[in-house]
């Protein structure tokens, strides 16, 4: 090993070469062998290019560091790096070509774990088959086991329909004679029943002919109406542009709402008239409909009758034509059978030998049985055929019985539907009636409702009266109030205009004392007698004023006065105008309580009166008026009004 170099923050590639890389063949497997030992060249030339710059630059910061005797060292190392790059290279090739390898083994053991279930899976359908064909084997076993059992019972169901068909025919013979009875008793049943159904028919035809005329006389009625709805109509339409020409005529004097509200009723009423006429119209149409429905049915049930009773007619007519020529033929099939029972044999020859004798007896013996054997298949072959026409008869005896069936339930069903029909009237009938008891019903209503609305109406307009009444008795007691107050308003207004002049007049009385006691003082200096002069200014300003204010006062009383008594009359005229009116409040006469507390108090804080003499010494200047009693303006006036008033 090297010594490290200078540099105390870079490890010599040195480092890398003091552990030697195990042997290959130590932990390599067998596969190993198969691999080239060196790749490309193009890429050895790519690794060593990517591996080469950083050696370089560490090359490049040791020759940096220093020179000289290390340069060897250098070289050595240069060398270690290269051969650890290819050994780096050489490791890196061979753990591409491991995963490669790796990747191989992996996709087949997939490849042999799909051809396992592949063949697993095949066993399976063997198996399956193998089932499917034991399965199959075992069925065609049984499948013959029941063919056998289905022969066996093929066989033994032949024995029984030949027994059965001996039976049938005992049973065919028993029931012949049964039939013919049974027959007869038809016959006179079906006599019976005819004349019965004519009697029915003849009763329908009856009925019929009295429906046709209720029919004939409902679409009359349905006409008149029809008629009357039309004219009524008419007349509507006449007496609305009447009422159109009189509203014209008239000038539109009467407000549209009240015409409206007096024509709504009886339009109203002509709306529900002809609502219910049209009800009307339509039930009768639907049961016209239902009584066609029902002539229908009857001509329907009249024609089966009829032709049911010529099918009777022809049948009885064929049964006597074929009872006849059966008769004929019994008795000429019997002659012959009588003939040949007793046959002619020829006369026996005592001169003939014996075997000639034994010969010709057990010809004649074997003619009698040929002879017997013959007849009896004649008879056979007649029974055979009398048994058959019988199985005929019999068959079309049934096909007429299913024909008349047929009929007697066609005339059920027309029968049914004419019940329906008529149920269907009954219904409408019953729903008209409903109509109208529901109709009535709301008419109840409605009067019951108007003569609610009437009286609660009336009621309210006899509450409506009380509170005016009251409201009137009431406003009557506050006008006589007013009209007695009014006096009183009239006297203090008197008063105040006398309050003014005794106030005029003391100012006078204070004027002329000023004046002379101006007059009985001696003159004094120039600084003095313009303060007299001013004090004497503001004085005749302070008469102004309160003279303008007593002016105000009577002039204010006079216009409330007078504004009392227009807004009592104008009330009292609106009053009369409409008594349901919202009532308006009282308008206040006067002072309020308060405000006359307020006057006292500043009547107590006046000053003495004008007329009362002032010592010299202590004349009030106006200043010492403003100082002392700054409200004394307003006490004068508030004092007058407070005695006005009082």
């Amino acid at each position: 090993m090297l010594p490290p170099s200078g540099l105390s923050g870079l490890v010599p590639p040195s480092h890398f070469q003091a552990r030697p890389f195990p042997a290959q063949s130590r932990a390599a497997p067998p596969w190993v062998s198969d691999i080239p030992p060196s790749q490309p060249r193009a890429h050895q030339d790519v690794s060593e290019r990517h591996q080469r710059p950083p050696v370089t630059a560490w090359e490049q910061g040791v020759s940096g560091a220093g020179h000289g005797p290390c340069r060897r060292g250098r070289s050595l190392e240069l060398a270690g790096s290269q051969a650890l790059s290819e050994q780096a290279e050489l490791i890196s090739r061979q753990l591409q070509e491991l995963r490669r390898l790796e990747e191989e083994v992996r996709g087949l053991r997939e490849t042999s774990l799909k051809q396992k279930m592949r063949l697993e899976a095949q066993a399976v359908e063997l198996e399956a088959l193998a089932r499917a064909e034991k399965a199959s084997q075992v069925e065609a076993e049984g499948l013959r086991a029941a063919l056998a059992g289905a022969e066996v019972v093929r066989k033994n169901l032949e024995e029984g329909t030949q027994r059965e068909l001996e039976e049938v025919q005992r049973l065919h013979q028993e029931q012949l004679s049964s039939l013919m009875q049974a027959h007869q008793e038809a016959l006179a049943s079906l006599t019976s029943k005819t004349e019965g159904l004519e009697k029915s028919l003849r009763s329908l035809e009856a009925r019929r002919a009295g429906e046709a005329k209720e029919l004939a006389e409902a679409l009359n009625e349905a006409e008149l109406l029809r008629k009357q709805l039309s004219k009524t109509q008419e007349d509507l339409e006449a007496q609305v542009v009447l009422v159109e020409n009189l509203r014209k005529y008239v000038g539109e004097q009467v407000p549209p709402e009240a015409g409206s509200q007096a024509w709504e009723p009886e339009r109203q009423e002509l709306l529900d008239t002809v609502q219910r006429l049209q009800e009307d119209r339509a039930g009768l149409h639907t049961t016209a409909e239902l009584l066609q429905v029902r002539v229908q049915s009857l001509v329907c049930v009249l024609a089966l009758q009829e032709e049911e009773l010529t099918r009777k007619k022809l049948a009885l007519l064929l049964k006597q034509d074929r009872e006849v020529p059966k008769a004929g033929g019994i008795s000429s099939s019997a002659l012959p059978r009588a003939h040949t029972s007793c046959p002619q044999l020829p006369p026996s020859d005592s001169l003939e030998p014996e075997c000639v004798r034994k010969h010709q007896s057990l010809l004649s013996r074997w003619r009698e049985k040929v002879f017997a054997l013959l007849v009896q298949l004649r008879s056979q072959e007649l029974e055979h055929r009398d048994s058959v026409k019988a199985l005929q008869g019999q068959v079309a005896e049934l096909q007429e019985q299913l024909i008349a069936q047929s009929q007697e339930r066609a005339i059920l069903q027309r029968s049914l539907q004419d019940r329906a029909a008529e149920v269907e009237v009954e219904r409408m009938g019953t729903q008209v009636l409903q109509q109208e008891l529901s109709r009535a019903q709301e008419a109840r209503q409605r009067q019951q409702q108007q003569t609610a609305r009437a009286e609660e109406q009336l009621k309210l307009v006899a509450g409506a009266v009380c509170s005016c009444q009251i409201a009137l008795q009431s406003t009557t007691a506050k006008l006589e109030q007013a009209v007695a107050r009014l006096p009183s308003l009239g006297n203090r207004l008197s008063y105040a205009v006398r309050k003014v002049h005794t106030i005029q007049g003391l100012m006078a009385r204070k004027l002329a004392l000023a004046e002379l006691h101006l007059e009985s003082c001696p003159p004094l200096a120039p600084p003095a007698d313009t303060e007299v002069r001013l004090e004497l200014q503001q004085l005749r300003e302070e008469r102004n004023r309160l003279d303008a204010e007593l002016q105000l006062s009577a002039r204010l009383i006079q216009q409330e006065g007078r504004r009392s008594a227009s807004s009592s009359a104008r009330w009292l005229s609106s009053w009369s105008r409409s008594c349901s009116g919202p009532r308006r409040p009282w308008p206040v006469w006067g002072c309020s309580w308060k405000q006359r507390g307020r006057a006292s108090r500043r009547a107590r804080r006046r000053p003495p009166a004008c007329g009362r003499s002032w010592p010299s010494s202590r004349r009030p200047t106006p200043e010492l008026c403003r100082r002392r009693w700054p409200r004394w303006r307003l006490g004068c006036g508030s004092s007058s009004r407070m005695r006005s008033g009082g």
